[in-house]
């Protein structure tokens, strides 16, 4: 890598690095282009010409900080519908957590964009982290294919974004919050499960809401 790439990714590096810090600490929870160039500094036109836009700087923090440390969903042979939905919700609880503070003031953040871009751009992100993992299932007999994995995978990004959103500003533990993902996860795939995988997936429904 050359001279002039190495410092585009360092002002790139200084420039995420400001928001999450602004995203953090600020009682506004929220930041300015011109605040976040200072904060970085670097000139007010360098945040737009590496990313275009405030929304695409969240949207790289929320690809970053969040999904980059979501391991392989995977749909492997022999794991069961269920125990795939646990597994998803024990792996979303872990990331966010035990960062909560941070991602709850994130969730502020996007929420007080004068438009929803930042918001739709991220739901978008995520709609792609789950639809491979979905259309495996899928060819796996797990799920039916009725629905096509692309839109399954909108709906289930809906359901876990609401789920985190309602979770992380209402507090509470990790494993409340796991519980919370795994219903969640549960309501919108219950109804397109095959029905070997059904008794499974409307008992673990009940262990959950027994728990509550």
């Amino acid at each position: 890598m050359g001279v002039r790439e190495l410092n585009k990714a360092a002002r790139r590096r200084a420039i995420l690095e400001a928001a999450r810090v602004m995203i953090r600490d600020d009682a506004s929870h929220d930041f300015t282009m011109p605040s976040l160039a200072e904060r970085a500094g670097v000139s007010l036109a360098t945040p737009y010409n590496l990313f275009g836009s405030k929304s695409s700087i969240l949207v790289e923090i929320v690809r970053a900080d969040i999904f980059g440390q979501i391991a392989d969903l995977g749909a492997p042979a022999g794991v069961s519908l269920a125990d795939w939905v646990t597994g998803l919700a024990r792996s979303l609880a872990g990331v966010y957590y035990p960062n909560r503070h941070f991602y709850r003031r994130m969730i502020v953040t996007l929420v007080a964009q004068e438009s929803a871009e930042g918001q739709r751009a991220a739901l978008d992100f995520s709609f792609r982290l789950y639809e491979g993992p979905l259309e495996r299932l899928q060819n796996r007999g797990l799920l039916s294919s009725a629905v096509p994995a692309t839109i399954l995978a909108q709906h289930l990004a809906h359901g876990i974004s609401g789920s985190l959103q309602h979770r992380l500003m209402q507090r509470g533990t990790q494993d409340l919050l796991r519980q919370e993902l795994e219903m969640a996860i549960l309501l919108v795939l219950t109804g397109l499960c095959t029905a070997d995988e059904r008794p499974a997936m409307l008992d673990r429904m009940r262990q959950l809401g027994a728990a509550e």
